[in-house]
């Protein structure tokens, strides 16, 4: 690509992959064939390449500048391209059809930009590559290590997989840690708008404190007497003694559904 070279910055979290390989196997598996994507963080557009053979039109945020260069060869070459030097938790996406997200997405905003997806409901699919700490977490399922809030919360909005691992060697400026991809498609929703404040509300209560049970966690997160927590957990099967890591997405919806301390 001409003769641009970019200095990385750690303050964008920039790690960039370069196994074509494996960038292909992403997009196989993103199945975005004439689709509209949204890809975050393009960096010099070793994924953009092959997002650009298969979707209907793709949309790149990035907030460097510096990578200009690279972003416009990019665009001048593919008329389904283009790009924003824009943060993507800042903007406004207002989607007017279905959009899929395709990305190797920054590290250190993991979490702000999953629940950003979330909130957008015109966002179909993101197929994302992330730390494969925060993939594991992401995927689990209760009575495992992994399982937590975030489990609970993304799991409720979307089905999620997991497709391969990524080894840190494969990246340009090698990160500390392995990588792994997954997928997340959206469900249809089962909670009303205020029953889903609630619910997030209820399963990151419950899992304030890990060591304790789910009935001293919400007792605590409410300002209700425990004994009553005890008794209404009874009454949806739940033993009031199990820890929040044993509770599933389904449990946590009927909690939602059914909570009557408000």
């Amino acid at each position: 690509m001409g003769d641009f070279v970019h200095q990385m910055k750690k303050k964008f979290g920039q790690n960039f992959l370069t196994d074509k390989n494996l960038l292909k196997k992403i997009v196989v598996e993103a199945n975005i064939k004439n689709k509209n994507v949204i890809e975050i963080g393009p960096g010099l557009g070793a994924l953009t390449n092959f997002l650009v053979m298969d979707a209907k039109k793709v949309i790149a945020y990035e907030i460097d500048k510096d990578l200009k260069p690279a972003l416009d060869e990019i665009k001048n070459n593919n008329n389904n391209f283009d790009y924003l030097f824009e943060d993507i938790l800042k903007v406004d996406l207002d989607l007017k059809e279905e959009h899929h997200v395709v990305a190797n997405i920054p590290y250190n905003i993991t979490s702000p930009i999953i629940f950003k997806l979330i909130e957008e409901p015109l966002i179909k699919t993101a197929t994302l590559m992330v730390q494969k700490e925060v993939c594991e977490r992401i995927v689990a399922s209760p009575n495992s290590k992994s399982y937590n809030a975030l489990s609970v919360i993304v799991q409720y909005y979307m089905d999620v997989t997991k497709l391969m691992n990524v080894s840190k060697k494969l990246f340009t400026s090698i990160p500390k840690v392995d990588s792994a991809v997954f997928k997340m498609t959206r469900k249809d929703k089962v909670l009303k708008t205020n029953e889903e404040q609630l619910f997030i509300r209820i399963v990151k209560g419950s899992f304030h404190q890990k060591r304790k049970t789910i009935s001293n966690n919400l007792s605590f997160e409410f300002k209700v007497e425990k004994a009553l927590i005890n008794e209404f957990l009874g009454d949806l099967g739940i033993d009031s003694l199990s820890r929040a890591e044993t509770i599933s997405v389904e449990k946590f919806i009927l909690m939602s559904q059914k909570w009557p301390f408000l």
